[in-house]
């Protein structure tokens, strides 16, 4: 990361450390340098000067409020002379499947006003218009906002199709990911399977029959939260049912720590149980606010730093540190949530020990891991059998008592080190009264199963 960058078009040092780039006679540079992004456009100075062995060409990305440039990432493909012949290829193939399930299909479509070139443009159900933007090269994240907004003042719901988990592109406008990355296998079907941008809503019990910690007290909850995770789909599919409605686009605003949040496209029963009547975030800021510099860039200018940094620790988290596309679920327990059920209380009242109802949980799963664990030990054959040679157990059975032993483990270690425990004055007779509410819950979920 630096704030010095050669612009190859003018042929110019650019310091994004000050408000005018280092060059006055050029005012509203990086405006236009943004709407007019090219991924050979930018070069880094130390390379430049020095031949310097790097990826070479770079970028511009807002950290910590202010401009850096930082360089390409080598996965990222670049194009430096038009259309490249994998582009080309998934323009047509996009255009052809609209139009052999029936829609309207407009290829280069290009706007009156001439701000915008959209790759494919299809028109789908009760007007609704799809605009496709193929994005194989690297692309400014300032780009990427402008040609979204401009698509959207259109009437299109742009959608950025990109081939690396890294693109800029991920999360700053809708966007799918195909993992094809040779123009010979966009015909492959198996080529096309969408990798990432369209997700299923599922409610997760916050419980101890996962290792997932919950996500608002750090322990388990006992009642549902919501995450959104990747659904395998096929790029033809997805042509169809975007164009349908049966595919929508959604935002899901982040907490405190991103800069924004995640752009997905999901069933639109998905969206209306996850919205639950609330507005749907708006993640792009008003045209008459973007570009602007003066807040970003400090007073004084740095010097001038001709040395490449690639590969160097910075001290700044670039946005590449961690795939952009990761295919993790992506929590979303913030905006929806589900209590316990009434039999999960907060507080248990055994023998004068108030009991923590996670420890209680914490307990009864140990307790259901270690039956199953004595009922699978029950179906194998005696240790003497096999330690005398006289019969062997399968890779199977072995696998599935390790795996019930690792269970008991952590559930047991999850137990252990719960702060209640250690934090009582008289920890046996608290283990006592623990075992205790184990057995009174455990009679409460019986009764509640025989009487619904």
């Amino acid at each position: 990361m630096t704030h010095n960058v050669l612009h190859r078009g003018y042929g110019i040092t650019i310091d994004l450390s000050a408000s005018d780039l280092g060059n006055p006679d050029r005012p509203g540079l990086l405006q236009e340098i943004h709407r007019n992004y090219k991924p050979d456009l930018l070069y880094c100075l130390g390379a430049h000067e020095y031949g310097t062995v790097c990826p070479g060409f770079m970028t511009i990305v807002e950290k910590n409020g202010r401009y850096h440039a930082r360089h390409v990432a080598r996965g990222e493909v670049s194009e430096t002379a038009g259309e490249s012949q994998l582009h080309k290829a998934l323009k047509n193939h996009t255009a052809e499947t609209a139009s052999r399930e029936g829609f309207s299909v407009c290829v280069e479509d290009r706007a009156v006003h001439g701000r915008r070139r959209t790759d494919v443009t299809v028109a789908g159900a009760s007007g609704k218009k799809i605009g496709y933007e193929i994005q194989i090269s690297p692309i400014a994240s300032g780009s990427v906002d402008n040609r979204t907004r401009t698509s959207l003042d259109d009437g299109l719901t742009p959608l950025w199709l990109v081939t690396n988990e890294n693109s800029l592109a991920i999360d700053r406008a809708p966007w799918a990911r195909l993992n094809v990355q040779r123009w010979q296998d966009v015909d492959s079907r198996d080529a096309l399977r969408v990798r990432g941008g369209v997700k299923a809503l599922r409610m997760v019990r916050c419980n101890w029959s996962t290792q997932r910690e919950c996500p608002k007290t750090g322990t388990r909850c006992g009642g549902w939260h919501a995450t959104w995770e990747s659904t395998q789909a096929h790029f033809d599919d997805m042509v169809r049912m975007t164009a349908t409605g049966e595919l929508v686009t959604l935002f899901m605003q982040a907490r405190a720590g991103r800069r924004r949040g995640w752009h997905m496209w999901v069933r639109p029963s998905d969206k209306a149980e996850f919205l639950q009547g609330r507005d749907e975030p708006d993640p792009y800021l008003p045209a008459s606010t973007s570009g602007s510099t003066a807040t970003l860039l400090p007073a004084e200018p740095l010097p001038l730093d001709p040395h490449c940094h690639y590969g160097e620790d910075t001290g700044i988290r670039t946005e590449l540190a961690l795939p952009r596309d990761s295919g993790d679920p992506i929590d979303a327990s913030d905006w929806l949530s589900k209590e316990p059920p009434p039999e999960y209380r907060s507080m248990w009242n055994v023998d004068g020990w108030e009991i923590p109802g996670d420890v209680v949980a914490a307990r009864l799963a140990l307790d259901s891991a270690l039956d199953r664990l004595k009922a699978l030990a029950g179906t194998l054959p005696a240790g003497a059998d096999i330690a005398a040679g006289r019969i062997d157990i399968t890779h199977a059975e072995r696998e599935r008592w390790l795996a019930a032993q690792e269970e008991c483990r952590w559930l047991a270690a999850a137990l252990a080190t719960h702060p209640w425990l250690p934090a009582t004055h008289d920890p046996f007779s608290a283990r006592r009264a623990l075992f205790a509410a184990a057995r009174e819950a455990q009679a409460v979920d019986s009764a509640n199963a025989t009487h619904p």
